[in-house]
């Protein structure tokens, strides 16, 4: 399965009414997406979701915490290992991956950040602020991260590249044609993006 299967202890309708909203919310953002068509994606009764979940709020509430566990997951063993040259890389690396390979983890985060849910996206940016943003800091403090802007910037601009380069990959390859440029390949662009935040 390419997409974080959803955790839970309740019996496996729970999990499949989750990996439907996940897909439907994916799709068609909170918006688009209403409890009836999560239920005809999931094969359940609307009944059945609004016994497990309160309202489409708490459902996209939850499909966010499950995508930002397991988010964590995969790229949070690596700060809790001493500051060291290759942290930054291989923590801007694990994002990239991590991304790449659940798309629909991908388009859900897109939505919220067109809007969606504002506490759940703010709840969310506050837990991860607390664990990278020290890590860039600490690198900076080693000489790994260029110092003469803040940490969180430095975090910002690997993430928001990386997300750029994983969702316009049209807009992208079209831009670097216009000036004359062939398509980096991903390990290319990865160093381009470090090279951003590397001590000058």
């Amino acid at each position: 399965m390419t997409e974080p299967r959803p955790q839970s202890t309740t019996p496996d309708a729970r999990d499949v009414i989750l990996e439907s909203a996940l897909t439907l919310f994916a799709r068609l953002g909170f918006d688009g997406s209403t409890m009836r068509l999560i239920a005809q994606e999931a094969k359940v009764s609307p009944g059945l979701i609004h016994h497990h979940f309160k309202d489409k709020e708490s459902l996209w509430s939850k499909v966010g915490e499950c995508i930002t566990e397991d988010f964590l997951a995969a790229i949070e063993p690596i700060t809790r290992q001493p500051v060291t040259a290759r942290t930054v890389p291989d923590m801007v690396g694990s994002y990239l991956q991590y991304w790449k390979t659940h798309p629909a983890a991908l388009r859900f985060q897109l939505w919220r950040v067109l809007g969606a849910q504002e506490a759940e996206r703010r709840a969310r940016s506050e837990r991860l602020n607390q664990l990278f943003v020290p890590v860039f800091a600490q690198a900076q403090k080693a000489g790994f991260v260029r110092a003469d802007i803040p940490a969180g910037q430095a975090m910002i601009t690997t993430g928001a590249l990386i997300h750029y380069w994983l969702h316009s990959q049209l807009e992208v390859a079209d831009a670097i044609a216009a000036g004359g440029g062939a398509m980096p390949d991903e390990a290319a662009f990865l160093d381009y993006v470090l090279s951003l935040v590397a001590p000058r």
